[in-house]
């Protein structure tokens, strides 16, 4: 069955770079491109009224000019679950493979990688949507389970300092290109870290642990 690629890029030379390597494989097409989240948000609307052929897999950075590649991820997984979701990114850190993880990726590899582990990662994420793979997740995950569990992921630390400042749900979501729904599952899960069941003890939580002071100073 053919395996029909979507990709979300910045940076054009990457992209068409692998749009030319995904299309010299047999059952794979490059169906669609876009340069910023607001493209491959654009792209993903007319995608889920007129569905492509196959199996549907996108290639989305995380870095972008408008936001943060994994909320386009997040938005995509919250719609479709059957859609194969491949992060690929220059960032070599647990934070950005584990945040993938959470926001519902099927695969996340780095742009270091040979192309044979993008290809796989996105024949994979064809046949397992809701299967996670990343080279180095196990170890990733043994450190995030060996930190407080009071630390916070960038995402996340952001969306703190915005609740800190009295921005509501909406603001917070327009200022990082978010879905209201997924800045509620971002709050949720500060106030399950921080032990916090509203706004206000939350903002108590953070002063005591410093991390708002730490949010002052980025």
């Amino acid at each position: 069955m053919t395996i029909s690629v979507v990709l979300v890029d910045d940076h054009a030379v990457v992209r068409e770079a692998v749009a030319g390597m995904l299309s010299s494989q047999d059952g794979v097409s490059v169906v669609g491109q876009a340069g910023s989240l607001t493209e491959g948000r654009a792209l993903f609307d007319r995608m889920f009224r007129t569905p492509p052929p196959g199996r549907v897999v996108a290639v989305i950075d995380v870095t972008m000019p408008d936001g943060s590649g994994l909320d386009l991820v997040r938005a995509v997984r919250e719609q479709n679950k059957d859609i194969g979701l491949v992060v690929l990114t220059m960032l070599n850190d647990d934070s950005t493979l584990l945040e993938a993880l959470d926001a519902g990726a099927s695969a996340l590899v780095r742009k270091s990688a040979p192309s044979d582990q993008v290809l796989s990662a996105v024949r994979r994420a064809a046949d397992f949507p809701l299967e996670f793979s990343a080279s180095g997740l196990a170890e990733a995950m043994r450190r995030r389970h060996e930190q407080p569990q009071t630390s916070l992921t960038s995402r996340e630390t952001e969306v703190l300092k915005l609740l800190v400042e009295g921005a509501s749900v909406a603001q917070v979501g327009k200022s990082l290109y978010m879905s209201q729904s997924t800045v509620k599952t971002h709050i949720g899960k500060i106030y399950d870290k921080l032990g916090a069941h509203n706004r206000a003890s939350a903002v108590i939580a953070a002063v005591r642990l410093g991390l708002v002071a730490d949010v002052d100073r980025a």
